[in-house]
């Protein structure tokens, strides 16, 4: 993955993860404490550093709340802490970066920087406002020795791994979720709770758990309950468990039995603990025929747009699972 990749897709996760916890707040400007929350469940290198530092989710929430409480104390205003409710970012529209937060983004690609979650903490830690600086203290992390730590791995590049096989269109990301991997695993195994993280499919039918093979209701509303135009031979699906290895590693085919020339699609997660949580590589592959002469040629022409709509999809798998457990 080329650096420019590597950053756009960097601030494509951030800004999602942001935005959500913008919204648990019920705002739509998103500012940099927003931002340094995104980077708590970050899966590279800005992530891990914050975290080996003590820095969860659930402690950077707690002390940016505290934080605006003081800061509104200070004009006399007396309030408690902030009680967000839940994320509600897929439902919703409207959301922007404050000027501030634009600035911390930029910064993060500048000069010798490569725009990934590293050089996006390292450029929250410095940026000038102090929110980030007090919050960081509140969490009992030393602003300057992650100034440090981040400086060491400035030249550390993580480089996603390269899709699988050339005829089939597959991906494949690693993200970090805040949750024991017995809960993720209680998540991803059942097929009953399939829709709580893919939000193609309205409903599955699987009263007997044990069949291997289930019928499932393809949406046909977006989570902000717009409509969808969905034909009518791709409204039914089959779910058919591929591969379950517990905990560690689990596989998912879907099938549309009415659509004869459709493409299935496999999404398979792997398991594993990490500090504070546990890491989750998520990938999805459609599974495509042989394509001969002029499809293969088109094929070729496309596979930049296909890459572009695959690492979409991926984000959208991704943010569905986190987001149960935020």
């Amino acid at each position: 993955m080329s650096r420019l990749t590597h950053a756009a897709a960097t601030m494509h996760t951030l800004s999602l993860a942001a935005m959500e916890e913008a919204s648990r707040f019920g705002v739509r400007d998103t500012d940099i404490d927003h931002l340094l929350l995104a980077l708590t469940i970050d899966s590279e290198t800005g992530g891990q550093t914050l975290r080996a530092m003590g820095v969860s989710l659930e402690a950077a929430r707690a002390a940016v709340a505290a934080q605006h409480a003081s800061q509104l104390g200070l004009v006399g205003i007396a309030t408690d802490p902030d009680s967000p409710g839940r994320i509600v970012f897929h439902e919703t529209s409207g959301y922007e970066w404050t000027d501030r937060a634009i600035t911390v983004l930029k910064d993060a690609s500048s000069g010798e920087r490569r725009g990934d979650s590293a050089a996006v903490l390292r450029a929250l830690v410095d940026e000038p406002s102090g929110l980030i600086d007090q919050i960081l203290r509140r969490l009992d992390a030393d602003p300057d020795t992650l100034r440090t730590r981040l400086d060491e791995v400035q030249r550390l590049r993580l480089i996603a791994p390269s899709p699988a096989g050339d005829q089939n269109l597959s991906g494949s990301r690693s993200v970090f979720v805040p949750a024991p991997i017995e809960d993720v695993w209680a998540l991803l195994s059942a097929p009953a709770r399939i829709p709580e993280w893919d939000q193609g499919i309205a409903a599955v039918d699987a009263d007997d758990e044990t069949s291997g093979s289930w019928e499932a209701e393809t949406a046909t509303t977006l989570p902000d309950g717009k409509p969808m135009q969905v034909k009518d031979e791709f409204r039914r699906q089959r779910v058919h468990l591929a591969q379950r290895e517990e905990p560690t590693s689990i596989q998912w085919l879907f099938t549309h039995p009415d659509a004869a020339r459709s493409n299935p699609r496999s999404v398979a997660f792997a398991l594993e603990h990490a500090a504070g949580g546990m890491q989750l590589r998520v990938t999805l592959t459609w599974l495509t025929p042989p394509s001969r002469g002029g499809r293969r040629i088109v094929r070729v022409l496309m596979k930049p747009l296909f890459r572009f709509v695959l690492f979409i999809q991926l984000t959208q798998l991704e943010s569905g699972i986190i987001r149960v457990f935020r």
